[in-house]
């Protein structure tokens, strides 16, 4: 009976003969088996993640504005952070990486992505920052009967003359810059920017007479 035994043991456990466990194709096969087995297991693993990236498509990094940003602020690491976002909702311009330093030019709402195009080049601070290409600014002196204004509202400058050169029962004021940009007030004076070509006459009208600085709705 133990012989018995013995035997169906020793048949069971070489259910192949060695010569095929042994054998090249065998071992392939076990191979190749395995690295069947392995891609579904990494396919099963990734589904989720490839289904999500067919939904919103590839995403790219995206900073983002953590409360609103406003004319004139200098960004550092409270204001902004960074976020992935699906590329087909990037803005063009929408930057990559934090611009601490640099100076709003454009007003940004909480959750809004920056975009260089509301900040001002890097290493340009203050008044200078909030300067458009090929403006000026200029400084107008206000009383307190000036409507109160702030950074980045933007103006009609109103220039008034004595009233003894009126001619033809005409006002001697008229206007001297449109849409100019407010970029600094202070008690005594409005810094307004005013394109190239109006710099001169805006200058003029502060020496020669009383500009007001006329609030525009847009």
């Amino acid at each position: 009976m133990r012989l018995r035994i013995r035997r169906r043991v020793m048949v069971r456990r070489r259910w192949l003969p060695r010569r095929v466990r042994r054998h090249p194709l065998t071992r392939l096969g076990a191979a190749t088996v395995g690295v069947f087995v392995l891609v579904a297991l990494v396919q099963h693993i990734a589904a989720p993640a490839l289904v999500a990236q067919r939904r919103w498509g590839v995403t790219r990094t995206v900073v983002v504005a953590r409360h609103r940003l406003e004319v004139g602020d200098v960004i550092d690491g409270g204001d902004v952070e960074t976020e992935a976002w699906p590329v087909a909702v990037v803005a063009p311009g929408a930057v990559e990486v934090e611009p601490i330093g640099q100076t709003v030019i454009a007003a940004m709402e909480p959750g809004e992505a920056v975009l260089s195009t509301r900040l001002a080049p890097d290493g340009l601070h203050g008044v200078a920052a909030l300067l458009p290409p090929g403006w000026r600014a200029v400084a107008i002196p206000v009383g307190p009967t000036v409507v109160s204004l702030s950074v980045g509202d933007r103006v009609d400058l109103i220039a008034g003359f004595d009233a003894a050169s009126a001619t033809d029962n005409q006002a001697p004021a008229f206007v001297v810059a449109r849409d100019a940009l407010v970029v600094a007030v202070d008690e005594q004076r409005v810094t307004v920017a005013v394109r190239d070509d109006d710099a001169a006459r805006v200058a003029f009208a502060v020496i020669a007479g009383t500009i007001v600085p006329a609030l525009r709705a847009t």
